[in-house]
């Protein structure tokens, strides 16, 4: 790290002297450093004031559901439907709904041709996506025994 003066060993030094370079730029990162806060443009932002109401949440809306009695009887949420307005009322109840889910509930001894019929009503209708449910409140030949 000594510095040579030219004089003995004959020749010129060519070792590379980054010393005036890191000044520089020290200096110029420097210079960028206090002029780029004074170039960025001011932005005047406004902030709506927080709202003292509070946001009012949709009613939850009860869930659609289709039952079909042993007998052929048809509801629509437990209030009993003619089958030729069951389409309708369908496709009015899911035109406001965001999700266009239909669930179905069948008795055990309903006839297969009519809940297919049913389903295919629902589908017609606009429901996207059926769901089949169990009421629990349906006696089955379990809890008759015990």
């Amino acid at each position: 790290m000594g510095m040579s003066a030219g004089g003995g060993h004959g020749g010129a030094n060519s070792d590379i002297n980054v010393t005036p370079l890191v000044d520089i730029c020290l200096v110029l990162l420097i210079i960028f450093m206090v002029m780029v806060p004074q170039n960025v443009p001011e932005i005047s932002v406004r902030v709506p004031p927080e709202s003292k109401q509070k946001q009012r949440k949709k009613p939850p809306q009860e869930t659609l559901v289709v039952g079909l009695t042993k007998d052929g009887g048809i509801t629509l949420n437990r209030n009993p439907v003619d089958r030729t307005r069951l389409s309708e009322e369908i496709t009015r109840q899911l035109e406001v709904r965001e999700k266009k889910v239909v669930f179905v509930d069948f008795d055990d001894d309903a006839k297969y041709g009519e809940a297919v019929e049913v389903l295919d009503l629902a589908k017609q209708a606009g429901a996207e996506v059926l769901g089949i449910m169990k009421d629990k409140d349906h006696k089955t030949p379990e809890t008759l025994r015990g």
